[in-house]
């Protein structure tokens, strides 16, 4: 059973300018590794009570695509729910294999709208209670691109069991998904709760954070 929205997450090029950047709105280290098969720091920090995972490779890549790029979904039986969603016809990206990081087991599929979501089975617990001690008091949402709205809609609602609590808005957890059928990329911002508000502002990799 999928149980728990867990994490939003995507490449960084500077690792310490975006840990200067979340820190500055309160964000706080929960949990950091190197693997070293890929060379890569994977980063946990916590916003209030959400997840985002840094992931920053030591090798340049030209060709690499920087910022949020995927949600992850918490699971107790990976292989039953990548199969029950792979037999509704959902896109394949990745099947069920041993984390990098050698914490469990992961998968990747494709939501309806192309939004890469990832599928985690693994014992480790890197969230620690809400932090609400800087700008930001509470993670309202993880905006994604929807342009197929009802698709979307019945993938998280009744396929991930997230629960629908506005029009646009479904939760499973602490944290939530928007669906914008506007979106122009596929993770398009961080809902936030808190001070500053005002027009959005971004990540140094450009990733939008708009404050409500």
């Amino acid at each position: 059973m999928i149980y728990e929205l867990n994490h939003v997450g995507g490449r960084v090029r500077d690792l310490d300018a975006s840990l200067e950047f979340y820190g500055g709105l309160g964000a706080e280290v929960v949990d950091r590794l190197f693997m070293s098969g890929s060379r890569v720091n994977r980063v946990h920090i916590q916003l209030a009570t959400g997840l985002v995972e840094l992931l920053h490779h030591e090798e340049p890549d030209e060709q690499a695509t920087y910022g949020l790029n995927h949600v992850g979904f918490m699971t107790d039986d990976l292989d039953g729910d990548y199969a029950r969603l792979m037999a509704l016809g959902y896109d394949e990206l990745s099947s069920p294999r041993v984390a990098g990081s050698g914490q469990g087991r992961l998968a990747f599929l494709s939501d309806p709208n192309g939004v890469r979501v990832e599928l985690l089975q693994r014992s480790e617990e890197f969230r620690v209670p809400p932090i609400t001690s800087g700008a930001v008091q509470a993670f309202s949402y993880v905006g994604v691109a929807a342009p197929d709205l009802d698709a979307a809609a019945e993938f998280y609602g009744t396929h991930l069991g997230m629960e629908q609590v506005a029009d646009d808005t479904f939760r499973l957890g602490a944290d939530a998904v928007k669906l914008l059928p506007s979106a122009t990329t596929t993770i398009d911002h961080l809902g936030l709760a808190g001070t500053p508000s005002g027009n959005p502002v971004a990540d140094p990799d450009g990733n939008r954070v708009a404050f409500a």
